[in-house]
């Protein structure tokens, strides 16, 4: 592939595409009242069409659509619920990449980590910043996500984190964890983390309602049980009370979500396309990072992620992370074989069967969470005694 031609076209397509975002609130807008507009015309004629007692006049029917003080209303109180939303993420991200890591629930891998696995991605995650002539960012793992992603999230590069599912840790050999890390470092390197940010402060401003109305379904923003998971083929969606409520939430984040995804997602496949490109430059191994993509391809449920935030953080993955759109054109990530295509030519689009991690059923990564939680707790209770000196 041409490494090169990939970069300055990717770039270019981006700067055409950021303005449109400002379309999508329009969009969002102007749909909405034809919404409202509708339900207010309906009711108001349906006696006179049951009756047949209505009269129309040509003359008044441009004047049906277009109420000047409903529409200020409707725009008043979209652009007000979209702002706090965003103002809401905005302050929620203020602290960085580690705000993000640990709002998708991540654990941050200290510098003498034991586990083997965690010193692997360590000395891999050290290797490639050196290769991008940049510092060794924080580390964060996933532990409960058992799909293959990653991610690297940050407003800057002194405050950006990169972090990895437990599936991506356990089930990639070295040179794919390699290839999957040095996509990172492109994304990192070529200011993607920045824009990212804002990206998912304006997602959160339109898809708040989805994300309530998710979490509202299944009860909670947890698994139903410790160690349950969309990679469980058994598993069956639970009905709970607080259902037809999270309907309703998500039938008013449904006005919105196609804009933004779509929009969204043009800007975000062209970014995949440059990282895949310089992640084969710093590694030299397009092996690498074509076999992560063909593992993820051959793995119940790919790269989904158990977290109702998926959709809110779906442009910063490795691939996708939510469900697939029911139109292509809408995913924030290009299919994965045109992807290992544009690495390995030979490809025959045929994905290896990837067995699931284990469901975790005893409790141990929970007990293991309450531990550090308690250990941390602690800590910081004896810091602030010394500082007051209520310790020697």
């Amino acid at each position: 592939m041409d490494f090169f031609d990939q970069e300055a076209r990717a770039r270019k397509q981006t700067r055409r595409l950021i303005w449109l975002l400002g379309l999508a609130v329009l969009g969002v807008v102007v749909l909405t009242y034809l919404i409202v507009l509708a339900f207010i015309l309906a009711f108001h004629f349906a006696p006179f069409l049951l009756f047949g007692e209505t009269v129309v006049y040509p003359a008044h029917f441009l004047s049906w659509f277009w109420k000047a003080k409903l529409f200020c209303w409707i725009t008043l109180g979209m652009l007000t619920s979209i702002a706090l939303g965003c103002c809401y993420k905005i302050r929620r991200l203020s602290a960085g990449g580690s705000a993000v890591a640990e709002l998708l629930g991540g654990r941050r891998i200290e510098s003498s980590a034991s586990d083997l696995d965690e010193k692997r991605l360590r000395d891999v995650v050290e290797e490639m910043a050196v290769a991008s002539e940049m510092s060794v960012p924080e580390i964060y793992v996933l532990d409960l996500e058992r799909g293959i992603n990653s991610f690297a999230a940050g407003r800057t590069r002194e405050d950006v984190v990169i972090g990895v599912t437990c599936g991506c840790l356990k089930l990639l050999t070295r040179d794919e964890l390699q290839g999957v890390i040095a996509h990172e470092f492109s994304h990192i390197l070529n200011g993607d983390t920045r824009l990212n940010m804002r990206l998912m402060a304006l997602a959160h401003g339109l898809f708040w309602p989805t994300i309530v109305g998710r979490v509202l379904l299944r009860g909670s923003p947890q698994p139903p049980e410790i160690g349950a998971s969309i990679f469980d083929e058994d598993t069956k969606p639970t009905v709970l009370p607080t259902a037809p409520i999270g309907i309703l939430f998500l039938i008013i984040g449904g006005i919105s979500s196609p804009f933004v995804r779509l929009l969204k997602s043009l800007i975000c496949r062209e970014r995949e396309w440059l990282a895949d490109a310089a992640a084969v430059q710093f590694t030299r191994n397009p092996a690498g990072i074509a076999g992560a993509l063909k593992k993820i391809g051959g793995l119940y449920r790919a790269g989904r992620l158990d977290t109702p935030c998926a959709e809110t953080a779906s442009h910063l993955y490795f691939v996708n992370s939510s469900h697939d759109p029911w139109f292509s054109f809408q995913s924030t990530h290009p299919p994965l074989a045109k992807r290992i295509l544009a690495i390995d030519p030979t490809f025959d689009g045929q994905f290896p069967h990837i067995n699931s991690l284990p469901r975790q059923t005893d409790g141990i990564s929970q007990e293991k969470q309450y531990d550090r939680l308690y250990e941390e707790s602690v800590q910081r209770a004896r810091e602030e005694a010394k500082a007051r000196g209520k310790l020697e």
